[in-house]
């Protein structure tokens, strides 16, 4: 069965292995995506908001994202922009991937360089990582009264305005709910789990989880382990993450997004991080389709997580 990872850090992976002579997407991540059986990304720039000059870290990954799908173009990757591209792509067998932004510490205050960001083909975007930037607090600020700011809010209008996905993975509990009184468009966690199987501050509450239903979006459920369990993260309780959403709001908003990080070995911020017992990468997606299918899921629905509800999602809103 093919499938759709909402969330990968490739190009996060191709910036910080910019200095080898050979693609690394070529060489390593595309005959690992073949062998999960993926169809599709959505693949983030991330910028470490610790780094000594954000701004300049960002428009660095942007330029290298920009040099790889160069590279790779038509090889065996489309960089899909819009509905009609992702359908060619599905036809010719290849791995779409869709662009995106994890996190606008880059562009400072700086709202109008949003739409730059949609020239440049990104189509999701989240406001922060976890630090809070000068739209919005993310999910590791300890200031609870801090939420979106005037920037943000207005952030917001543009990315929806300009047919960009608002991803609300990452936001601080304030900020979440400040997006939900604006938000006039759907949204979606790309990568987040249920907080009432995990209670840490990157999981979505009950509440939180309903609201992205309501608005017509969808969760993105997670093998990162530190939002799987806080002590023995596991294939099994990845899929009782899938089941405990299923439950609160229905197949049909449930989608996947791995956050897989096993290729970062040059990462302090990886190093050293347990894994997710039974699904440690990418190659290991196929053994969740089996376990989702023990556990009582039909196949429909099976194909519903794993592609069909972040497709018809993408073609709807970009």
């Amino acid at each position: 069965m093919k499938v759709f990872d909402g969330h990968s850090d490739i190009w996060y992976d191709a910036f910080l292995k910019n200095h080898h002579k050979e693609n690394i997407l070529l060489s390593y991540h595309i005959p690992r995506l073949k062998a999960g059986n993926i169809c599709g990304v959505n693949a983030a720039v991330w910028t470490n908001p610790k780094s000594e000059n954000p701004m300049e870290k960002f428009m660095q990954m942007i330029a290298i994202r920009s040099k790889y799908m160069r590279e790779t173009e038509n090889n065996e990757l489309i960089f899909a922009e819009n509905g009609l591209q992702i359908n060619k792509a599905i036809k010719s067998e290849k791995i779409f991937v869709i662009s995106s932004i994890e996190g606008l510490i880059g562009i400072g205050n700086n709202i109008d360089f949003i739409a730059t960001l949609y020239d440049l083909g990104f189509r999701v975007i989240s406001l922060t990582w976890n630090e809070a930037n000068t739209l919005a607090a993310g999910c590791g600020c300890n200031d609870d009264s801090k939420g979106l700011s005037d920037f943000g809010r207005q952030a917001v209008k543009i990315i929806e305005n300009i047919k960009i996905v608002l991803d609300v993975s990452h936001l601080s509990e304030k900020s979440f709910w400040d997006v939900v009184k604006i938000a006039q468009k759907p949204f979606i966690a790309t990568h987040s789990n249920a907080y009432s199987l995990c209670p840490v501050p990157r999981n979505l509450k009950d509440d939180q989880i309903k609201a992205i239903a309501e608005s017509g979006g969808l969760i993105g459920i997670s093998a990162l382990p530190q939002i799987v369990d806080r002590e023995n993260p596991s294939l099994e309780k990845v899929v009782k993450h899938i089941i405990y959403v299923t439950n609160l709001i229905g197949v049909d908003h449930i989608c996947l997004g791995f956050d897989f990080f096993d290729y970062l070995t040059t990462d302090n911020i990886i190093q050293n991080q347990k894994q997710t017992t039974g699904l440690e990468d990418v190659t290991r997606v196929p053994t969740l389709i089996e376990c989702l299918k023990k556990s009582g899921f039909g196949e429909k629905d099976i194909e519903k997580i794993a592609l069909l509800n972040f497709l018809n999602f993408l073609q709807k809103m970009i």
